[in-house]
């Protein structure tokens, strides 16, 4: 495997070339780069990357890393992604990419047959291009394309495509695993650069879990700071109704920066969980635009922090016009050191009338060292609406503690029972089949260390 450092403009030169029939690509890495040339990195000094150390990653000490093409032998697949799938019964779909070895794309007969696309971002600008084109294409813009979203942009060399034509609603989910390697083969730290689209037509109903994973291979102490940045965009026409699962479970040394845009029109709803693990910095902005009358959307958040893992993650809904709803649900518990900063906006346009909105913080901590911000905001620019919301962050209750183990469960067990019933709220919200089963496998190997059956860990 050939790699070079992310820095580099032949890079992205590169990339570009693999698309020979779709040269607009190219030149829209090249407009990307330039801009990410011009663009400073972000300061912790901002409220947007508020106690996120993002001055510990050194851009110039990456490698970029190629994932190889994607085949249909599952034997190349490893056995953490295949234990992971065993929790969806059928899946429509499943993608798996990886450094080093072969991926693998299944998807069903019955998805195929209603015109449903999914496949691998490569083979989407090769075979697909008409489609992503609009997203692939559209002009940077200041405040939304930040210095990571612009080497997301110019350099992303993973991810996929998933297309549901209107009218058609498949209830089984698309399942998507990324595994990468998290060091170079000299000791630098990779970077990989998924893009994700999810464009889903009117009156139809679609289902995506994301898995990402790193894989640890190298052994030295002091090893370079590891980048995943990646970008997902959801457009969910009129009526349609799009739920994202988001699972991150990374190595101690990844820097993960993620955003998501999504659009919501006419009677359409939006659901998504974000699930985060692991990793050394996670810093992910949500942004969800409501368009039209009718639209709404559920954004939720499970947070497990340990160690000295740090999170951080923004929620931004724009309520663009009349009777639209939303609701924001993000739980966050951590023990020993770790720390998470929740920052949630809802914006209100003065069109926005009768809009609902409410959002929701809640912070367990379970060490005496942890830490958690939570920082509402609202800005609201009419007055027929219907806004609030609630942050709360205390200690856990010892005597929950003391009644559980005074009934044979020891201190880890009780603790697990504890942070479950604390999830529980926000993971019966989300109604991908299967979902439930492998948020509570990773969650309980993180709690107590041990392997899980089914959803063991790739890291």
């Amino acid at each position: 495997m050939q790699t070079a450092n992310s820095i580099e403009q032949k890079t992205v030169e590169n990339l570009g070339s693999l698309h020979a029939k779709t040269s607009w690509v190219k030149d829209n890495r090249l407009i990307a780069w330039e801009a990410y040339l011009k663009t400073p990195m972000p300061s912790v000094r901002s409220d947007a990357w508020r106690r996120t150390l993002v001055e510990t990653l050194d851009l110039s000490n990456l490698r970029t890393v190629e994932f190889e093409a994607i085949t249909q032998k599952t034997e190349t697949m490893p056995d953490c992604f295949k234990s992971a799938i065993e929790c969806f019964e059928k899946p429509a779909g499943l993608i798996y990419q990886q450094t080093n070895q072969p991926g693998y794309l299944y998807l069903s007969e019955e998805a195929k047959a209603k015109g449903v696309i999914f496949c691998d971002i490569c083979t989407a600008l090769n075979e697909h291009a008409e489609l992503l084109q609009p997203y692939l294409s559209m002009p940077i813009t200041e405040g939304f394309d930040d210095k990571f979203t612009l080497l997301n942009k110019s350099l992303y060399n993973c991810g996929l495509l998933l297309y549901v034509p209107a009218g058609v609603q498949l209830e089984a989910p698309f399942v998507s695993g990324l595994n990468f390697d998290q060091h170079s083969q000299d000791g630098l730290g990779t970077a990989i650069f998924p893009r994700i689209n999810v464009i889903a037509g009117a009156n139809s109903k679609v289902n995506l879990v994301h898995i990402i994973n790193s894989k640890q291979t190298s052994k030295q102490e002091n090893a370079s700071t590891s980048l995943v940045a990646g970008l997902v965009e959801v457009k969910a026409e009129a009526g349609a109704d799009v739920s994202y699962l988001e699972v991150q479970q990374t190595g101690a040394n990844v820097f993960y920066i993620g955003k998501t845009h999504n659009e919501v029109q006419k009677d359409a709803r939006f659901t998504s969980m974000s699930v985060a693990s692991g990793g050394k910095q996670t810093k992910v902005e949500i942004v969800t635009l409501l368009q039209a009358p009718g639209a709404a959307s559920e954004v939720l958040g499970v947070v497990f922090g340990k160690g000295k893992e740090h999170f951080s993650f923004d929620t931004i809904q724009e309520h663009n016009a009349p009777d639209t709803t939303s609701d924001i649900n993000f739980r966050v518990a951590l023990s020993d050191e770790a720390a998470s900063v929740y920052q949630g906006s809802i914006k209100v346009a003065k069109t926005a009338q009768r809009t609902n909105a409410y959002q929701s913080n809640k912070n367990l901590l379970l060490g005496a060292k942890a830490k958690a911000d939570s920082i509402p905001r609202l800005e609201i620019l009419t007055d027929d609406v219907k806004c609030s919301h609630g942050a709360t962050v205390g200690p856990v209750d010892k005597e929950q503690i003391f009644y559980l183990m005074s009934r044979g469960l020891n201190r880890v067990e009780a603790e697990e029972l504890v942070v479950f019933g604390f999830f529980r709220k926000v993971m019966e919200k989300l109604t991908i089949e299967g979902a439930h089963e492998l948020l509570e496998q990773i969650i309980s190997k993180q709690i107590t260390g041990q392997t899980a059956t089914k959803a063991e860990s790739c890291t």
